[in-house]
């Protein structure tokens, strides 16, 4: 298994050029293909209910105009980096929301690469978990400043016995196989036999696909355990954390708080997730 095909989410901000960097870098590592995509948003327009909507068709063409210019712009800046790299690339510009037309694409890459942002804002760029819950595929987010690579840098698996958990690690094996070491990371309520032979089925698992790994149970805190989960990858200097994303309802997490939600608002470490 290797990401043959990789989507990466672009803009014209700084920030974006450093996500497409490590893209191209991905690319590389694993022999890929690489489709930059950029949605520009059409913002639904604000118009004086009284006039009867006489602006409106104005003010339609000026957003979408805006939108052409938005993804106009993010595929100039795609050529410029892409041309100085030897990659096989392609672009896809469209005009839509953002999380759909992301979602729609990926039906045709093996991983989506996006970046993390604190709040929803179409506009600005797909929101993670909206991609996450429908795109069917592992999705790299990558931080505004990354500490260190996802390849070639330690790897934490963030281990819950949960579907996604499950997948989030079989969908993550060709950046596990990359990792200089690997560690199965779980915050128990219980520390038993159990628990600790639960991890010893996923190190054995892992080593028959050649990847060498470490178990580790730790006690809850007094942190929440993303909070116990982020200390540790920092702790192993980690390049991604991998993990299962939105095992409980996403509701719930918005509501109340969860692991998926503390990692995707607060990791400077690189995650791959899965739903």
């Amino acid at each position: 298994m290797t990401y043959a095909s990789l989507l990466v989410a672009v803009d014209d901000s700084p920030v974006s050029d450093g996500r497409l960097e490590l893209a191209c870098d991905l690319t590389l590592a694993f022999g890929g293909h690489l489709t930059g995509l950029c949605a520009g948003y059409m913002a639904p327009p604000l118009y004086d209910p009284m006039a009867g909507g006489a602006m409106l068709g104005e003010l339609l063409a000026y957003y979408r105009d805006a939108a052409e210019a938005e993804v106009e712009r993010a595929r100039v800046r795609f050529s410029e980096i892409i041309g100085a790299r030897a990659i096989a690339a392609d672009w896809q510009g469209e005009i839509g929301h953002p999380a759909t037309v992301f979602s729609a694409a990926a039906r045709g890459a093996d991983l989506v690469v996006l970046g993390a942002r604190k709040a929803p804002a179409p506009s600005v760029g797909p929101d993670v978990a909206d991609v996450l819950m429908a795109c069917g595929r592992p999705v790299l987010i990558v931080p505004p400043t990354r500490l260190r690579n996802p390849v070639g840098e330690p790897a934490l698996i963030a281990w819950n016995d949960r579907r996604e958990a499950r997948v989030a690690v079989a969908s993550a094996l060709p950046l596990l196989r990359q990792a200089s070491g690997v560690t199965v990371y779980a915050v128990g309520s219980t520390i038993d036999d159990s628990s600790t032979a639960e991890l010893a089925d996923v190190v054995t698992w892992l080593g028959r696909h050649g990847i060498a790994a470490e178990a580790v149970v730790a006690p809850p805190g007094d942190a929440s355990t993303g909070c116990q989960i982020l200390d540790e990858a920092l702790t192993r200097k980690a390049g991604v954390i991998v993990a299962g994303g939105y095992g409980h309802a996403r509701l719930r997490q918005w509501a109340l708080g969860g692991v998926t939600r503390d990692l995707i608002n607060d990791s400077p470490i690189c995650l791959c997730l899965a739903h």
